[in-house]
């Protein structure tokens, strides 16, 4: 009986807690308002009213990571999200907002980080809330509960340290190597052996929503064609997404990788529509005069 009035009084302030959180959602700014809502929505869950015409679907900042991030434990910076603000993302409905004041544009990162912590907090409550957990004496504990959410909440919200490429050496890279490494390390496998992309194979994003891997020859690359760039995808990987990263590479293997893969960009670059995204991310090769 004990044990039962325990793991209610447990289950009671953890619903209590979650319902505070719900309570003091954070309010976006102006700003937000005005130019990301639509998308993004007011909550930041990706379901603002025009989200049902994009694709890929906008971002939602609570429940999935953020795919741009130079951190090396993958989770994005406020400097990451200023980034991606300002520049938008190549072959998608995010714009760049670069016409924005540097009031604004941190107005906007805050949000997102805000959203982000928001969501973090959620996830942590409703996990505790599933597995109470016991103590060694067969009973709920109440402060286990509560202790490990600063440590979840830095796990999964505060960037690391910036990732670097020690020792690019360029200008020793070698393509043979790299076009080799772009087989053994099952790059074609999505992209393509041409490096022109996916089209019709089994690949689903986040929620299951259908996806492509890009296109290397004719899109823009989506975080950037620089080799420290390219090298830094292929090392982190894109959270959220099934472009993996290769944590075992040597740095001289991942120069001549990255270097490969630019080797197969050509000169003329294509932009996509939302129809054509999705036609193609379904398996519908495009088809342009």
């Amino acid at each position: 009986m004990h044990r039962i009035l325990l793991k209610t009084l447990l289950f009671l302030l953890l619903l209590l807690a979650s319902t505070q959180v719900k309570a003091d959602r954070h309010k976006p700014s102006t700003t937000y308002r005005n130019f990301c809502s639509s998308c993004h929505g007011l909550k930041g869950d990706g379901f603002g009213k025009a989200s049902r015409y994009l694709f890929p679907k906008p971002r939602d900042f609570r429940a999935s990571p953020l795919q741009y991030a130079t951190s090396i434990n993958r989770i994005a910076s406020s400097r990451d999200i200023l980034h991606v603000v300002k520049n938008g993302i190549s072959n998608s409905s995010m714009n760049g907002w670069s016409d924005l004041t540097d009031v604004q544009l941190n107005e906007v990162v805050q949000d997102v980080l805000s959203f982000r912590l928001e969501g973090a907090r959620e996830r942590y409550y409703f996990a505790v809330s599933e597995d109470t957990g016991e103590s060694s004496a067969g009973t709920p504990s109440i402060s286990t509960a509560n202790a490990g959410l600063s440590a979840y909440l830095s796990q999964n919200t505060v960037a690391g340290p910036k990732w670097l490429f020690a020792n690019p050496k360029i200008g020793d890279a070698n393509l043979n190597q790299g076009k080799l490494l772009y087989q053994t390390q099952n790059c074609h496998k999505c992209h393509g052996v041409d490096g022109r992309g996916s089209y019709g194979i089994d690949l689903t994003g986040e929620f299951g929503y259908p996806a492509f891997a890009r296109n290397l020859v004719q899109e823009s690359y989506k975080y950037g064609s620089e080799q420290l760039d390219v090298a830094r995808t292929i090392r982190l990987g894109i959270a959220g997404t099934k472009m993996p990263g290769s944590p075992t590479l040597t740095d001289e293997q991942l120069r001549d990788l990255s270097h490969y893969v630019l080797s197969l960009k050509g000169e003329e670059t294509i932009e996509t529509t939302n129809n054509e995204r999705y036609r193609r991310a379904i398996g519908v090769t495009l088809q342009r005069k």
